[in-house]
């Protein structure tokens, strides 16, 4: 058994929550206005139609239309617009 799942066992047995443990992003979306992205590493690529955010697990690639970095902090990346589809680079 790999170190990585050895942690990941550890995690579910003890109900830690795997954000942390595991250092995962956490991707929340309010509607198709507005996507948050938790525990990211940065920005890969940035226009109006797309974004590609940097994160542990790879890249979250967001399509839309007047996509726009409402706040972009350390810890989180908030994006705003008409988004039309998330995927995993």
């Amino acid at each position: 058994m790999g170190k990585w799942n050895l942690k990941r066992k550890m995690v579910a047995a003890l109900e830690l929550p795997k954000d942390i443990m595991l250092n995962l992003p956490v991707v929340a979306m309010t509607g198709d206005e507005e996507l948050t992205v938790a525990n990211h590493k940065g920005l890969a690529e940035y226009a109006a139609g797309h974004v590609r955010v940097v994160t542990p697990a790879g890249i979250v690639k967001i399509f839309g239309t007047n996509l726009v970095l409402k706040e972009i902090t350390a810890e989180s990346i908030v994006i705003v617009g008409k988004i039309g589809q998330v995927s995993w680079e």
